[in-house]
Parts: structure tokens; sequence; C-alpha cells
């Protein structure tokens, strides 16, 4: 049975189409939202589609509702530059100029990623790396093969030679960010890349990974460690640095020391705190509201 178009459903497109034009939602983007075919979606948009357009429209108005929550709600405060992410700048610089592999070591939270990310907007070229669970020699080779837009041909052993070869000669910087997950196998390929391309390789982790490999009893071990150039331990930010971040915040003395003291040294917890405390009062936000803040996070580990 053909569907009769109403007024109030002609409207609901009408609104659609505004609301992805704003947000430049691509056809393709769209179809991806409302989980219909591209034919259907030029038939929505021409109020002609003949089928259940209820159901479709409902999908409509649920994505705009969660997008005007989400750009209502409290954001987190632009990059700001703090001597940790300076650190981190300076030793990726390193591991590029020299062409070493460099070991980025701290907390969590303190803003070695942002560091990362602030290296790579500045040097586009630089390949990027996240280690996740179960990173194995397969599936590092994969992604950086990927990167280089290879396609995977053969085994681990063929591929590491391929990217080498790819890499040789062009100066360009890979960072492996989370290298926690990361287990020796793995590592000794990337100390093969690195070798045999002759180019910058950084590693981006906690403490506790150089601690994981140090007690390692593997006799090949000491194949990475002595190829690590250079170490850099992250400290914890300073009560500087957090105010730095803080400043687009315009806090009061009171509730910027409220704020400094709770985040125990870790950024991403001052940030997370800011923004829980603007979610609790939108307004005028005082010490109080951010220790309040800090109840609604996960406690810091002894």
């Amino acid at each position: 049975m053909q569907h009769e178009w109403t007024d109030q459903e002609r409207s609901l497109i009408k609104e659609w189409a505004a609301f992805c034009d704003v947000r430049r939602l691509s056809r393709g983007q769209q179809s991806k939202l409302l989980r219909v075919a591209g034919s259907t979606l030029s038939q929505l948009h021409n109020c002609s589609y003949p089928g259940r357009v209820p159901g479709i429209q409902e999908r409509m108005q649920r994505h705009m509702r969660r997008e005007r929550m989400r750009e209502s709600a409290p954001s987190a405060p632009p990059y700001a530059t703090t001597s940790v992410t300076e650190e981190v700048i300076r030793a990726i610089n390193i591991a590029h100029t020299e062409r070493v592999i460099v070991l980025l070591l701290g907390p969590t939270g303190v803003g070695k990623t942002m560091g990362i990310h602030r290296y790579c907007q500045a040097e586009p070229e630089t390949i990027l790396v996240t280690a996740g669970i179960g990173c194995s020699p397969w599936a590092i080779t994969r992604e950086l093969a990927g990167r280089l837009g290879q396609s995977w041909q053969g085994s681990v052993y063929n591929m590491r030679l391929q990217i080498a070869d790819d890499l040789r000669g062009t100066r360009r910087l890979v960072i492996v960010d989370e290298i926690d997950y990361v287990k020796e196998p793995v590592v000794q390929v990337l100390r093969q890349i690195q070798e045999d391309a002759g180019v910058g390789m950084v590693w981006a982790g906690t403490e506790a990974y150089l601690r994981r490999l140090r007690a390692r009893k593997s006799s090949t071990i000491r194949q990475v460690l002595g190829r690590i150039k250079h170490a850099v331990h992250l400290a914890r930010c300073t009560d500087d640095d957090l105010a730095g971040i803080l400043a687009p915040y315009d806090l009061s003395d009171e509730a910027l020391e409220a704020l400094v003291e709770g985040a125990c040294g870790e950024a991403r917890r001052a940030v997370n705190a800011m923004v829980a405390a603007k979610r609790l009062n939108g307004k005028g936000i005082s010490a109080a509201t951010i220790r309040r803040a800090y109840e609604t996070l996960m406690p810091v580990e002894e």
C-alpha cells in the first residue's frame, strides 16, 4: 500500500535536511545513521518514499535529539601547552631527528597522548599506531602496512621486510602509543623494522611496562633494551600546568585550588572533574561543586 505523506512528515524531512546541512552530513553518513539504502534516502528527501516512513522518522528524531544534547553538554577546554606536553614533544623530536628508538614513559592522564597528537598535527607524515589488547606481530605489521598503502602479502616476515623497504629513506617517524599492551614478539618486530628502515620510532607507555620488560628472563630482551636510545620519564603535571589548562573556565581562587588539589597531578582527571562540575552546576562553579564533582569520578589508586 502506498504511503500517504502528511504535512507533519514533510516538515520533519525539511528539519532533517537543515540539520544535516548545518553539520555537513553527507548522504552516505545519513544512510548509515538511519540504516537505509541510498535510494531510500533520496526518496525520503523528495517525500516520495512509499514504505514505512514513521519508523525511519523516529530514528531521525532520536538522532537529532541525541546530537543536540551532545552539542549542549559540557565540553573539555582547548589544548593547552604544559611542561609535560613540552617534554613529550622534545622526546619525539629526538627520535625523529636522530632516527632512533625513544621510550616515553609516564603516568596515565598526564598528557602523553595530547603531546603525541600535537606533534602529529605539526608533522602529518608521522605514522601513529595505538596498540590494543591482543596486539600481535601480525596485527602490528598489518596496521603499518595499511598506513603505507600496502596490501597484505604472505607472512609477517615478508610484510616486515616490505614495511622497512617502504620506510627506508623517507625520514618518517613511527609512534606506537599504549605500548603497555605489546609483548616481546611485537617489540622485536618493531625493533627490526626500525633498524632496517633507519627511521625514528617512539614507544609510549607507563613505567610499569619498562619494569615488565626488564623482569623478563628472555635471552633476546636485551636486543630490545639495548636499542632504546633515550628513555624519558615523565612526572605528573605541576599546579601551574593544571592552572593553565583550566584558565578558560575563569574559576575563583578557591574553586581552582579545589580542582588542582583533587587532580593529583593528572590533567585528564582535572578536566573530567571540571566537565562533571559544569554538569552539576552550569553557572557559578564553587569549590564545593568541584569537590562533589570529584566524588563522581573513579578514586585515585593508592
